[in-house]
């Protein structure tokens, strides 16, 4: 395939529909895969996660329960179609009765890998989901490939935008601005109006989807969330300013692109807030391209890349909200700022900036151990 296919075939696999946080969603997802006609019957579930999985479905929401982790992801995959995939808590009725019943009998592995890893033991029946949230995996040559293209590859992608990805950037901005509405925890003044309605819409779409409201998101990368950042900043500048839906629709797929390569520098999840390092990223670059044009757009992520890099991530749950709003405001601040910085992690370029983003981000595996250490205490205290 050409340059402008790999990036096609690309955004077609990291851009997927998601109801709820993708790791409550990727057990959910598997324990359906494995279910039995009448859960019921079920003697012992045996739940196994990598860390990482553990960690952002610990506190999370789960859509269509009124209920917080890993117990209720398990009971509402009990009750979830598996072809509904990373929507499979899309239409379920909980049930208070069968949670109570499995609470009993499931038991939950941390396992330290450095894949996704989701592995379900139902009685006798086995289901697994590994390497990404649907277990569908980009080929490493393919990712390598994508991770060669240059600034000026994408420049010329989205500048020539192929009709065939038009439909999934549309969905992608329906999906993820639909999530913004209601308002009602975040009350923020800020004597910018456009600054203002890009951190409320965006910091309420994490809030609403943390709590696990039925609306699903577009994911970008893995994450609903960075999908989130990667589109609702600029679908609000949009929305308030040129109202160009050709100029929005290339720097969501810029954004898009961005957020996908920097998540193909690293991992799925990781030490660092993939929303604010890798959806603010993209939306930093999708910004800039909009206002200014892409000339802008190396500066500006650079800039980004120079303030919230190394922001931890300790899991989802509803405090993402505020780190989204810390990084809506960095990305209007670098995109709007003449600051040629070069000085610290910046490189030569933004893609050398990320690479160097990435360093920093893999050297923070013993920061997030006590992470994960800390969650297994408060599991085991709730136990």
């Amino acid at each position: 395939m050409d340059k402008d296919e790999l990036i096609t075939f690309i955004l077609n696999k990291e851009m997927n529909r998601a109801l709820g946080c993708t790791e409550v969603g990727i057990i959910g997802y598997t324990v359906a895969k494995a279910k039995p006609e009448d859960p019921y019957n079920i003697k012992n579930i045996e739940l196994t996660l990598d860390k990482r999985t553990f960690k952002n479905a610990f506190a999370v929401a789960v859509p269509n329960t009124g209920k917080f982790g890993i117990l209720p992801a398990v009971v509402a995959g009990l009750l979830g179609d598996p072809k509904n995939k990373l929507e499979v808590f899309k239409d379920i009725k909980y049930d208070e009765e069968l949670e109570k019943l499995i609470s009993k009998k499931l038991k939950v592995n941390i396992v330290n890998r450095d894949e996704l890893y989701c592995r379900v033991k139902i009685d006798d029946r086995i289901a697994e989901t590994i390497g990404s949230h649907t277990g569908e995996v980009v080929p490493p040559d393919v990712r390598d490939r994508f991770l060669s293209l240059s600034p000026e590859d994408f420049k010329n992608y989205i500048e020539n935008l192929p009709k065939e990805i038009v439909p999934k950037l549309k969905e992608a901005i329906e999906l993820n601005y639909n999530l913004t509405t209601p308002e009602g925890f975040i009350y923020l003044k800020i004597n910018d109006k456009i600054l203002n309605n890009m951190i409320k819409k965006t910091a309420s779409a994490i809030y609403n989807r943390m709590v696990g409201i039925p609306k699903s998101a577009m994911a970008i990368g893995g994450s609903g969330n960075m999908g989130i950042m990667a589109t609702v900043p600029i679908v609000v500048y949009d929305k308030l300013t040129d109202n160009d839906k050709d100029k929005l629709l290339r720097s969501i797929a810029l954004s898009s692109i961005m957020t996908i390569y920097s998540t193909y520098l690293s991992s799925y999840i990781s030490p660092m807030c993939g929303c604010v390092n890798r959806g603010g990223i993209g939306a930093t670059a999708g910004l800039a391209y909009y206002i200014y044009g892409f000339d802008k757009v190396d500066e500006a992520v650079k800039n980004y890349s120079s303030n919230l890099a190394g922001m931890l991530c300790d899991g989802g749950k509803v405090g993402c909200s505020f780190k989204i709003a810390s990084g809506v405001f960095s990305s209007y601040l670098s995109v709007n700022t003449n600051l040629k910085g070069f000085g610290g992690i910046l490189g030569k370029d933004m893609l050398d900036t990320l690479k160097n983003v990435s360093k920093i981000e893999k050297s923070m595996d013993p920061v997030e151990d006590k992470v994960i250490e800390i969650l297994k205490e408060k599991m085991n205290e709730s136990n």
